[in-house]
This record gives C-alpha cells, sequence and structure tokens, in this order.
C-alpha cells in the first residue's frame, strides 16, 4: 500500500470509431451554482416521498445505456424507489443504430429517430419521469459528428467549421487535444455558428422537458482562455450540466488544473481516476487512501461527477478496457465507497447483458442489468439523499472505506469479503447511537472514535437515524506529553458526569468539554484519569493512563508558518512500512500549535518516529501542502525537524 498518488493509463471516449480508438493517460462546503438550483424540476407530490433529491447534482444518476426510452418509462418505479435522482440516455442525435458506438458519431444536432426511439418517445419518458421526481439527462455529442460528411446535416458540411489540424499525436498538447481528430474530423467549436447550432439543439431538447445535458469527449472542445467561447454559449439554458472529462484536460499530471477549474465555470466535470482507483483497489481486496482526486487539486465537491464504472471503462475492453471482467459487487463498493460524498453527484453504470470482448456485441436499444434494484445500491443513494447539505469526511481504517456525514450517519466498504469490523468513526462526525444496517440489518454500535459491526456478503454497510448510545470518554484515550496534556471528554446520554485525575483535579463535566493536567507531576511519571456516569443500564466507569516524557526526548516535527502563511497548518503523519497504513490523525491530521520557538509544532508518538513520514496541509480541501499530490511524505527518521522557507526540511533542536 502506498500514499503516493499516481495517475492510471485510461482508454479515449466512446466518440471514436473501432479502427481508430487512441489510447489516454490518465469536500468542500460550496453551495451548488446558480444554474443548477434553475435546472431543478419541482417535485410533484409522489415524486416527493421516495426522498429524491430536488436537483441533479445533489442527487446520483442511473446510466440507462443503450436503453429504449420506452425500456425507461417501464422502469421507472424501481428507479425512483432505488433512490436515482436522473435517469441519462445515450445520444438522441440521429441516427445510430446497430454497435454501440454508432450513437457517437451522429449525423447533425436535433433529435432524431434512431435505435433508442422517437422524439415523441423521448417526450413521453420527461413527462413519465416528472410524475416521479426523476430529472432526465440526455448524452450530447458535440465535438464531432459523422466522419461521413455526405451524410450529416447540410448546412455544416463546409470546411469553415471543421479544424484542419489532423490526427492528436500527443495528448499532453492541449492544442492537439482541442484541435486534433479522434477518428472523426473535429468541429470548429470556436464557430459562432456552431455554436448556435448546437445551442438549438439543446433547446429543443429542454423544450421536450429534458432536465440535463452530458457533454460527450468534451475535454476536445475548447475554453474562452483559449478563444473558444463554446460552453459559455451552449451551457447558458438554465439546464443542468456535466461534461465528460477522461484523466484531466490533457494528459500532463500537472500544470491543468486551472484549465480543469475553468471548466467547471460552466458544468460539473467527471473524476474517473478517483472511481476508478476505487474500484481497481476493491478488486484486488483493498482500499483507496486518498479522500479526492480532482477536488484535492483545488475542485468544488459541488463541480464533481464520480463514478465506479461507466461504458468507457465497460464497453471500450476490446480495445484494453478495465471494468468488464471486474465483479459487479466490486464495482457496487467502488460505487458506495464515491456515491455517498457531500455535494458531489454519482453515476451508476447498467451494465449491457452482452459480451464486451467484442464491440458489436453491444447494440443499441438493448435494454441492460437492472442490478441498480439491489438493496446495497438503492441503501446507497438513500442515505445520499438522506444526507444532502452534511459535510463528509472519507479515511482508510482496517481494510474499509470509511465516508461518514457531520451529525448523520455513515457507510463503510470492506475491502474484501464480509464480516466483523472495528473501524474510526471518521473526523468523528457520525452521531454515536446504535444503528441497523440497511444492507444486512446488522446492528452496528458508533462510538465518538470508533464503529463497529458486522458487514454482511455485499461488503457494504449503510448506517443512518440511529439511537443514542450511552457512553463517556476522553480523546485522546492514551499517550505521552512532555509540559500538560490536554483532552476532549465526552459524554453521550449519560447523566451525573464526573471527572478526577491523580495529580488532584476533580469535578462535573458535559459533552465537549476540554481537561488540561499534568503539569506538576515530574518526567517519567503517569497521570490517571478516571471517568464515572450513570445511564439508564447502570454505572460507567473509564480509566486511562498518560505518562510525561523528558522534553529533551521528544521527537517533534515543526513548520516555520512565517514563511508561508497559511491560516491554519496541518500535519499528516503516516507510517505505511507494515500491511496497513497507521496514521497520527486522519487526513489532513494533527492540527499543529504555536509553540514556545514561535513555530508551529507537533509531537509524534514513539510508534511513529522512526518510519513515520509527514506532509503539511493548510486545510482537508486546500491546494496549499507539501510535500504534492502525487508525492509521499518527508521522512522523520527518529529525530525532530524543521520545515521552513524553500521546502527546507532539516534536522532541529529547539
Amino acid at each position: 500500500m502506498t500514499l503516493k498518488r499516481t495517475m492510471c493509463a485510461l482508454l479515449a471516449a466512446t466518440m471514436l470509431v473501432p479502427s481508430a480508438v487512441m489510447a489516454e493517460t490518465a469536500a468542500s462546503a460550496a453551495e451548488v451554482d446558480a444554474s443548477e438550483s434553475a435546472a431543478s424540476v419541482s417535485v410533484e407530490s409522489s415524486g416527493a416521498s421516495y426522498g429524491l433529491a430536488t436537483n441533479c447534482q445533489d442527487g446520483t444518476i442511473l446510466h440507462c445505456f443503450d436503453w429504449k426510452y420506452n425500456d425507461i418509462i417501464a422502469e421507472l418505479p424501481n428507479i425512483a424507489e432505488a433512490g436515482f435522482t436522473s435517469v441519462q440516455t445515450s445520444p438522441a442525435q440521429p441516427d445510430g443504430s446497430g454497435a454501440w458506438y454508432w450513437l457517437y458519431q451522429p449525423k447533425g444536432f436535433y433529435v432524431g429517430t434512431n435505435g433508442l426511439g422517437t422524439k415523441q418517445d423521448l417526450t413521453n419518458l420527461c413527462t413519465e419521469a416528472e410524475k416521479y421526481g426523476i430529472k432526465v439527462i440526455v448524452d450530447v455529442v458535440a465535438n464531432h459528428l459523422s466522419g461521413d460528411h455526405s451524410s450529416i446535416q447540410s448546412d455544416l458540411r463546409d470546411s469553415q467549421y471543421w479544424h484542419s489540424y489532423g490526427k492528436v499525436h500527443s495528448w499532453e498538447d492541449r492544442y492537439q487535444v482541442t484541435h486534433g481528430e479522434i477518428g472523426m474530423p473535429d468541429l470548429a467549436t470556436e464557430n459562432s455558428y456552431v455554436q448556435q447550432c448546437v445551442k438549438n439543439y439543446i433547446l429543443e431538447l429542454k423544450d421536450m422537458g429534458v432536465s440535463g445535458i452530458r457533454w460527450d469527449a468534451v475535454k476536445h472542445i475548447g475554453l474562452p482562455s483559449e478563444d473558444d467561447n463554446f460552453l459559455p454559449v451552449v451551457t447558458d439554458t438554465g439546464l443542468y450540466n456535466y461534461g465528460e472529462i477522461l484523466v484531466g484536460p490533457d494528459d500532463r499530471k500537472s500544470g491543468n488544473e486551472g484549465l480543469m477549474k475553468e471548466y467547471t465555470n460552466y458544468m460539473s466535470v467527471t473524476d474517473n481516476v478517483y472511481g476508478n482507483d476505487h474500484r481497481n483497489a476493491f478488486a484486488g481486496g483493498g482500499v483507496k487512501a486518498e479522500y479526492g482526486n480532482w477536488v484535492a487539486k483545488g475542485l468544488t465537491s459541488d463541480k464533481v461527477v464520480y463514478w465506479g464504472e461507466s461504458h468507457d471503462t465497460w464497453a471500450n475492453a476490446y480495445e484494453g478496457g478495465y471494468s468488464w471482467n471486474q465483479s459487479q459487487n466490486v464495482v457496487d463498493r467502488a460505487y458506495a465507497a464515491v456515491a455517498t460524498r457531500n455535494k458531489a453527484s454519482a453515476l451508476y453504470f447498467s451494465r449491457p447483458f452482452s459480451d464486451p470482448t467484442a464491440k458489436e456485441n453491444t447494440t443499441v436499444g438493448s435494454k441492460g442489468s437492472t442490478h441498480y434494484t439491489a438493496k446495497e445500491v438503492a441503501a446507497v443513494n438513500h442515505f445520499h439523499n438522506a444526507m444532502v447539505g452534511k459535510a463528509d469526511y472519507y479515511t482508510a481504517s482496517n481494510g474499509c472505506a470509511v465516508i461518514t456525514r457531520q451529525g448523520g450517519g455513515a457507510v463503510i466498504v470492506k475491502g474484501s469479503g464480509s464480516g466483523q469490523v472495528s473501524v474510526e468513526n471518521a473526523g468523528k462526525y457520525a452521531k454515536p447511537g446504535t444503528y441497523t444496517d440497511e444492507v444486512s440489518g446488522n446492528t452496528f454500535t458508533v462510538t465518538e472514535n470508533t464503529i463497529s459491526g458486522t458487514i454482511g456478503d455485499s461488503g457494504i454497510a449503510v448506517i443512518y437515524d440511529g439511537k443514542p448510545v450511552s457512553g463517556i470518554s476522553a480523546a485522546p484515550g492514551s499517550g505521552s506529553f512532555t509540559d500538560s496534556m490536554t483532552v476532549t471528554l465526552s459524554a453521550n446520554n449519560v447523566t451525573n458526569a464526573q471527572y478526577s485525575t491523580s495529580d488532584g483535579q476533580s469535578g462535573s463535566f458535559t459533552d465537549g468539554k476540554t481537561l488540561t493536567f499534568g503539569s506538576s507531576v515530574a518526567a517519567g511519571s503517569s497521570v490517571t484519569l478516571t471517568l464515572t456516569a450513570d445511564a439508564d443500564d447502570g454505572s460507567l466507569t473509564e480509566t486511562y493512563t498518560y505518562t510525561k516524557k523528558d522534553p529533551n526526548a521528544a521527537v517533534k516535527v515543526y513548520f516555520d508558518n512565517a514563511s508561508y502563511n497559511w491560516s491554519s497548518v496541518y500535519a499528516y503523519v503516516y507510517d505505511e512500512s507494515g500491511s496497513t497504513v497507521k496514521e497520527l490523525a486522519a487526513w489532513p491530521g494533527k492540527s499543529m500549535t504555536k509553540g514556545s520557538t514561535g513555530y508551529y509544532e507537533v509531537e509524534i508518538p514513539d510508534d511513529l518516529t522512526v518510519n513515520g513520514q509527514v506532509i503539511f496541509a493548510e486545510s482537508k480541501d486546500s491546494s496549499n501542502r507539501y510535500p504534492g499530490h502525487d508525492e509521499a511524505g518527508l521522512k522523520i527518521n527518529g529525530s525532530s525537524k524543521l520545515f521552513s522557507a524553500g521546502n527546507s526540511w532539516k534536522d532541529y533542536t529547539p
């Protein structure tokens, strides 16, 4: 296991012709923007009863890949019961039929009859979906049209509407990515007439009742900073918009973050790397340690769409795709890990029943799997909808991915198999209590620090709306100190909570009280903290012991904030030398405090001094951090260290 983050190789999007498929390499509180709010469709009373989100971004999306519109209509009651806020159709443009990829080589910008159905069928779908509070998102191909220009709409055949660069040779060259051919001639999207043709098509869809647009291959369309105003023109319709961006705006590992953020001025964007990494981790029986990918690089969560699997990862199997031969359960666990995040939307892919090892086997109009109705998938969606607006916290703990929601519940996804687990209550976000897992029916207990229970066969547990549990505790519950020790006391569903210390302090306490002790005892001595309280089922007693160390023997890391001027400083300290990663505290780590040296400091516990590494961060979601996102932490190597100007890291003795 490693915390060093690396990009994985991914296949290009479905717009590619079979002879020219080309390989590509690879937690915010912000509110959904005004355009998304405007896109919200009012939910009728029948729809509201399903508890669906009121807009596309706050909900989850069922991708009915290649389904006929009428087949989606027939499934709407089940889709609503399963908790999906939106359904996504394949492209409605004319006139794809046969193998799936022909829909991604359309003949024009208008709704036409194709293998999915007629314009009236799509209108009927929008009308019926609204009765359930479900939104309809339509996939739109705008980067190109059919390679046979004798068959496309006649007013776009002139050469002025097309780029003439030729094929893309370097996926790290942004100009080639936006002007080069990826199987078909590339539309000159900077041309105002092209823009108006596409916008008229979007308005046609809106008039039919469509609520959102999924923009295929949008990374191949330029931005205003690149003298292309296509996106501000075509997305100014009041609809929800999200764009398919595989890996990034190009395949550079860094330097394109600003472009990615510019896309979010007009739409949400996909983060396939994060979802795919989760799926691959679960396929290997492990869990992913990182809390985000593009969010960690500065994007806000309300501009991200995740998935555990997409039609690219499944249907491109014949060219080296990488999810079709992974089990549906592995995909479901990846979906559970990403679809339970705050603000971010997530897409669930309905797998076709065909054999993807030959591209022609998957055909337009074939209804796919209805596994989306499985209890574990529906429970994830119901949790997602119930937790809207509650901040999330992600961590990897004891072989599980743990997602908690502040003041709410948690989702625990086991890396492999099923069984008893005891994991961290990440960020202490989940409310202490006893819960019934929505998937297995097993009982889980949440305390301030831990979540314990038995995960069923799916490997997924979903818990919320629990009953309060009685308990008292101190955090941290053990350890050492040099000057004095400060702990936070917790009291849940108890009365007459009292504390006493062996150095002479005592009194009553309520939940959240901080207590400092130990300043008067000699180095080498211990202080015992005893907590007592009364609960409905009897009296409670908890005892904790803390050891005072010689300050000259303590290992600390120091941060010279005068050189960086961060608003806060966190030290994420970890040791990945063993079979599992040990952490001082979950990302972004331990909050550092300013000491007598003038530097921010944190003491390193004995078990992290030798093989421990540290990453400094301003906050959980800030891009201010060192080392960088895809780099390993600074090594402690058993001695105190100072991080100062110029990213200097050296031994330090105050």
